[in-house]
Parts: structure tokens; C-alpha cells; sequence
């Protein structure tokens, strides 16, 4: 893109530029390709990302970001602005300024309530009700809006199926592919057993899920949620609340896909299976993983309804759809933990 045919938008919200200095900023994050900067001046402390790759059309953090800031909503970081750059494919976002928050990884504090095992360090139905407050608003838009909530119909099903098989495409053509460095030659033959065997039911997987009987609506979402998205940060009253962030969706997709209306059961289906993670990680039991589900699911339904029809297969099929996804994902950028959805793939249990 030329600097004749270059043209920019700025978006502002409550950043201001004057007098702010830069400097850069690194966070342990697998498979993200974004330049962060952390800045301070007289309008406060501030986050930039530069999407090194930006997709056409506007980016779905800085959207959702400015739509929640309108709503008044707490929760996430606030607004602080919104670069756009035109080209022969239209609009599309290059950088993102929100506020920077001081806070601690909810991440490290589930994996250390795991680890000692005490069952009042159970905290996930407040993590349930602070996403269920998010999925809420999510969908408050004005009717005909890109925040309103929309009816779960054959559109959205079909789309969820034409998901699934791309995911499913990929993790097989990632098995197909060399031994990932960091990984082993006898780590990784035992890896694709396990891959393969997943595979053998894919296919059975996808004809129940094809024929699952749902309601509910569609609104925006996560679309990438998971403990190391979220923060537990010090309110002025001397207590806590959390903060969701990274609002980009999940990285293999396209931006439009990201923007697109889905089910919440998503984001509930992708903390399902980070409190597995969790859960792993720390040395704990499966029943652990399951506790915390439960109570997070009884927290998210303080302020969302469960759909009709048989939400549980459809749950169920969406934390299956993740765990497809994370075996792509860990093969590719992260091997050490492949065996987290490996475990789950080769079950092969029915949904």
C-alpha cells in the first residue's frame, strides 16, 4: 500500500496523546504476533497494540471495547482510541489503545486454588457471574445493531458445523506435519497416536452435533475466553472484581469470523476447558476441573438463560469443538502441553 492511496482514521475515546511516553512491552503469550507498548502521561497509563497483520474490517477488541465503554460497562479495560488504515480492501484496524490495569492473573490464582485443594478457594461462580454480566451487555445493542441478540437458527448451526470441520482439517493436517520443535521423536509418534485416535471419531462427532436441538440466541462474544484472559483487579472500595480482556477472538480466524454473532455457550465452553487446563497443570484430579465447571455455569446462569432444547449436548459439543482447536494450537506453538486436549480427543466418548 503506497503513501499516496494510504489514508487513517483515529476513533478517540479517553486517550490522549500529548506528552505520553512509550516504551515496549513483553508478555509470555504463545502464538501472538502483536507489538505492545506501555505508555504513561497526563492522560494516564496506557496499553498500544499494533496488529502486525491486520485483517479487513474493523478489529473486533477496539469494537467491543468502544460498545461496552458506551454501556457504562465495568469490567474491562476502558476505551482510549482506535487507528484505522484504507486501502484497496477497505477499512481495516492496524492499532488499539486501551487503559492499562495493574492487577493479578486469574490464570495463576485458579491454578494455586487447585494446587492446595481447599474447597472455599473455589471461585469460579463469581467468575461465572462477571461473564454472565459480560454476555448480558454484550447483546444489549438496539434491534438490527451489531450488538443485538439474534435467534440460534439453521444459519448459525450450519456455520457451527462448517467451524468444526475446519478446525478438524487443520489438527489433521498439523498430525501430518514434521515433530514440532521442543517436542521429542518418541513424545511426539505417541502424540499423533493419540491425535489419530481422536480422529477416528470425527466424524461420529460431527453427525450428533449435526443433530443437536437447540434454541437460544446469538450475540458478539469472546470468542477466546479463558483464565489468562482475565484479571482480578483492586477496586476503590478495597475488594476485587475481574476484567476480561484480549477481546480478539481466536487467532486462526479470520476478522470477519471473529465479529461474527455465536452462541455464549462458547466463551462457557472455552472456560470449561481452561479450568481443565488449570486443573492439569496444577496436578489435580478431573473431578476438580468438573467442581469448578459447575460452579461457574451456576454463576453465568445468575444472568443468562440456558437455551432450549438439549443444551447439554450442545455444550458438550462446543467443549469438544475447543479441545479440536487447542490440539492444532499446542502442536503448532506450544508442545509441552499437547497432551491437555490429546487426553480429551482420544477418550472418543459420545457427546
Amino acid at each position: 500500500m503506497s503513501a499516496r492511496t494510504l489514508r487513517m482514521r483515529a476513533v478517540r475515546g479517553a486517550f490522549r496523546p500529548r506528552a505520553v511516553q512509550w516504551e515496549p512491552f513483553v508478555v509470555e503469550k504463545t502464538g501472538s504476533t502483536n507489538r505492545l507498548w506501555r505508555g504513561s502521561g497526563p492522560s494516564g497509563e496506557w496499553l498500544l497494540k499494533w496488529y502486525r497483520y491486520p485483517g479487513e474490517g474493523v478489529h473486533p477488541e477496539s469494537e467491543i471495547s468502544q460498545f461496552l465503554q458506551e454501556q457504562n460497562f465495568r469490567g474491562v479495560a476502558e476505551f482510549g482510541a482506535r487507528l484505522d488504515a484504507h486501502g484497496p480492501g477497505g477499512w481495516r484496524t492496524v492499532a488499539f489503545v486501551q487503559r492499562w490495569l495493574e492487577g493479578c492473573s486469574v490464570w495463576e490464582k485458579a491454578v494455586v486454588a487447585m494446587r492446595t485443594g481447599a474447597r472455599e478457594k473455589v471461585f469460579a461462580r463469581e467468575l461465572g457471574r462477571a461473564v454472565g454480566r459480560l454476555h448480558g451487555a454484550l447483546g444489549s445493542g438496539a434491534s438490527g445493531t451489531a450488538f443485538c441478540a439474534e435467534p440460534w437458527g439453521v444459519a448459525a448451526h450450519t456455520a457451527w458445523m462448517g467451524r468444526i470441520s475446519e478446525s478438524i482439517k487443520r489438527f489433521k493436517g498439523a498430525c501430518c506435519g514434521g515433530c514440532p520443535p521442543g517436542l521429542d521423536g518418541a513424545s511426539w509418534r505417541e502424540a499423533k497416536q493419540l491425535g489419530e485416535s481422536g480422529m477416528k471419531h470425527a466424524e461420529r462427532r460431527l453427525r450428533e452435533l449435526a443433530g443437536v436441538k437447540v434454541g437460544g440466541e446469538v450475540i458478539r462474544i469472546h470468542g477466546d475466553l479463558h483464565l489468562g484472559q482475565i484479571l482480578a483487579v483492586a477496586t476503590s472500595e478495597g475488594g476485587a472484581e475481574f476484567v476480561m480482556l484480549d477481546f480478539e477472538g481466536e487467532p486462526v480466524r479470520s476478522i470477519a469470523e471473529r465479529r461474527a454473532k455465536d452462541s455464549p455457550l462458547r466463551d462457557v465452553a472455552g472456560m470449561f476447558r481452561s479450568f481443565a487446563y488449570a486443573a492439569a497443570v496444577a496436578g489435580a484430579p478431573l473431578e476438580t476441573s468438573e467442581l469448578w465447571s459447575a460452579e461457574f455455569l451456576e454463576g453465568w446462569k445468575e444472568h443468562m438463560a440456558l437455551p432450549e432444547g438439549d443444551w447439554r449436548g450442545f455444550l458438550a459439543g462446543l467443549v469438544w469443538e475447543k479441545a479440536v482447536y487447542e490440539a492444532e494450537y499446542e502442536m503448532r506453538h506450544r508442545p509441552d502441553w499437547l497432551w491437555i486436549p490429546l487426553r480429551v480427543l482420544s477418550e472418543g466418548d459420545s457427546v
